[in-house]
């Protein structure tokens, strides 16, 4: 089975525990979204949780991305306005061959991730894949072995024989 990663990241943290399933699991692929819209550093923040709760979406790049040849699609954001960022809502609305593939969802954040599970199953079931769960991870737990574990758990049960 092969998994493609996909996921956006503005801290780092993220990208930590995308890359820690990337090195966890067997024929995996990362790909990393990153939001292009032109904001001043003194508005980015406050544009992007205005998104996130409105659940806009934005510029990104990749500006889309085919997903057939995969097998289970894994979708990471940080929670903004306790929900998943709208670089990660504009890549689900553009990916192309993903009907009928099974998707998981995970996010990081600094308290608690309010409606972003059943944000992202609106978002995966609308484009008509298979929703599996969905986890979070608190950022103070980024480095965490055994949480990084509970993440890796959690998406080789929605596939497996990936790990």
């Amino acid at each position: 089975m092969k998994i493609c990663i996909i996921y956006h990241s503005e801290t780092g943290n993220t990208r930590h525990i995308a890359q820690h399933i990337a090195s966890a699991t067997v024929d995996s692929h990362l790909v990393e979204v990153t939001d292009t819209a032109q904001h001043s550093s003194l508005t980015r923040f406050l544009m992007q949780c205005k998104g996130a709760m409105s659940e806009d979406t934005t510029t990104i790049e990749p500006s889309h991305l085919d997903v057939k040849e995969y097998d289970l699609l894994v979708f990471g954001s940080p929670v903004w306005a306790f929900r998943p960022t709208p670089a990660i809502h504009t890549i689900i609305d553009t990916l192309t061959g993903c009907e009928n593939k099974r998707a998981v969802a995970f996010v990081t954040c600094g308290g608690r991730p309010g409606q972003s599970k059943e944000v992202f199953k609106k978002w995966i079931e609308s484009r008509g894949m298979k929703f599996m769960g969905f986890t979070s991870i608190d950022q103070k737990d980024i480095e965490d072995d055994a949480k990084n574990a509970g993440v890796v758990a959690f998406v080789s049960a929605a596939a497996p024989k990936l790990v």
